[in-house]
């Protein structure tokens, strides 16, 4: 027996990584979407030390 999935396949926007176990800023429609895996978001130093969004960034 076949059911919906418990949560969407997601691919980061960045890098493409499929179904990142931590990410930020998801959109999905039905069971695919897509988001920005936490690896993608420390590169380009959105966050700060405290792992929050940096003031002026928006996903």
């Amino acid at each position: 027996m076949s059911g919906p999935l418990a949560l969407p396949r997601l691919s980061c926007r960045k890098c493409g990584k499929a179904n990142p176990p931590v990410y930020l800023a998801p959109v999905t429609t039905e069971a695919e979407g897509s988001c920005i895996c936490l690896d993608c978001a420390k590169a380009r130093q959105w966050l700060d030390s405290d792992g929050n969004l940096r003031p002026g960034i928006e996903l």
